[in-house]
């Protein structure tokens, strides 16, 4: 096992004592309130009045091929619980610990299991395994084919990240800032990476990103790391944004979305610092949009990425240098979900349970849908033409997009 540690953080352990899990997970639930007050943007709040909705004429058709509900949802909470989507099965986890898998196509519960864990970030799906993690610090395998315990292992805190899987790795960033690569057969640590995080931050991490042999995590106080996925060797590290300001709320400086990896740049999305392109080898700044300040995930194609700003306006950016194609600010304070990307469009949902569909060449709105009586805070997740929606309460919608207008419509 090789350990990788990180300057005063190098006679620290990854020990998974109940003394520092518990005193980790204190300090998270001090600030939580306060954090996520932050980041809903409620609608009682003066500073953060959702936009009304325009009258719209769908120029898509969104049909609704079928909904069910398999848990309770979310609620209120702010967790990296996410449906996945792997060889015609969808599975879907709750925070009290139930994991579903259902076909795709119909929506047919396939297999559930009730683990009684405190499910908090996930789900994952590796060659033969589903994974996540929860707020007492462990990290879960379960059979795909049949929910069946693989492995559990413990790390050094709870994990609010998505765990991330490549190459018979598992790798997991926990609160506390740690981040441990697993053996995806028997959860067994190969490496592990500590270094401090500050005392103020947004409740939650950004999931790690894996891509060429490389591990890329950003953290609480602006920098981005990348690692050697092998061995946990640093690469390189940046700092993606400096903390400014009087007040520690404006010296928040998160890397809180995950960040994005292209092919000639990474990037990354700050709190209060903007939107950086870093180069992918040497982790220098290329470009800085400090006018897109963002803790959600961002989406990319092959000329643009878009980004949901912290007041959930919607940005169109050049890859290469940063230059603006497009803002859309009609959806403004909707407190909207990450846009996801399929085909020429962008999808997005809100807090009253519309999904909105906007143009990626130029920003504007082609097609809206109720979903939901309730919001819609997970990322959609998307497959082809279709697209698939979990609301709060724990209903899944999978709906068809079509160019064709002739049906669908508001809902």
């Amino acid at each position: 096992m090789i350990r990788v540690t990180c300057l005063l953080l190098a006679c620290m352990g990854l020990t998974a004592c109940s003394g520092l899990v518990e005193s980790t997970k204190s300090a998270g639930r001090s600030l939580e309130t306060s954090i996520i007050n932050t980041m809903s943007a409620s609608g009682d709040d003066e500073n953060f009045v959702p936009k009304p909705l325009e009258e719209l004429t769908n120029n898509v058709s969104l049909n609704v091929r079928w909904q069910t509900k398999v848990t309770e949802g979310l609620g209120s909470s702010l967790l990296k619980l996410e449906m996945a989507l792997s060889e015609g099965r969808i599975f879907v986890a709750s925070q009290d610990g139930l994991v579903i898998a259902l076909e795709q196509s119909s929506g047919e519960k396939l297999w559930f299991v009730d683990t009684k864990l405190p499910i908090a970030g996930g789900i994952e799906v590796g060659s033969e395994n589903l994974f996540f993690g929860t707020s007492d610090a462990e990290v879960v395998a379960l059979k795909l084919v049949d929910g069946e315990t693989s492995w559990t292992a413990m790390v050094s805190s709870e994990v609010l990240s998505m765990p991330r899987y490549d190459d018979g790795f598992v790798v997991v960033r926990s609160i506390d800032g740690a981040i441990n690569a697993l053996e995806a057969t028997d959860g067994q640590e190969i490496w592990s990476y500590i270094r401090d995080v500050p005392a103020l931050s947004l409740r939650g991490t950004s999931s790690p990103v894996l891509k060429s042999g490389g591990v890329i995590s950003g953290y609480a106080n602006g920098k981005l790391v990348v690692l050697r996925l092998r061995d946990g060797l640093q690469i390189w590290e940046t700092s993606v944004a400096v903390p400014r300001g009087r007040d520690a709320l404006s010296r928040m400086v998160d890397v809180d979305a995950d960040p994005l990896a292209g092919e000639r740049f990474i990037y990354a999305a700050t709190y209060s610092g903007g939107v950086a392109a870093l180069d992918v080898k040497s982790g220098q700044i290329a470009w800085r949009r400090s006018e897109m300040s963002s803790f959600k995930k961002m989406a990319e194609d092959w000329v643009s990425i878009y980004v949901v700003d912290i007041n959930n306006v919607i940005w169109s950016a050049d890859k290469t240098d940063g230059s603006i194609n497009w803002q859309q600010d009609k959806l403004e304070n909707r407190r909207l979900t990450p846009v996801v990307k399929l085909g020429e469009y962008l999808i997005t949902a809100d807090f009253e349970g519309y999904l909105h569909v906007l143009s990626t060449s130029d920003g504007h709105l082609v097609g809206r849908y109720k979903v939901s009586d309730v919001a819609i805070t997970s990322t959609p997740i998307v497959d082809g033409d279709l697209i698939y929606i979990q609301d709060v309460n724990g209903e899944i919608t999978s709906l068809q997009l079509t160019d064709d207008a002739s049906t669908g419509g508001e809902g």
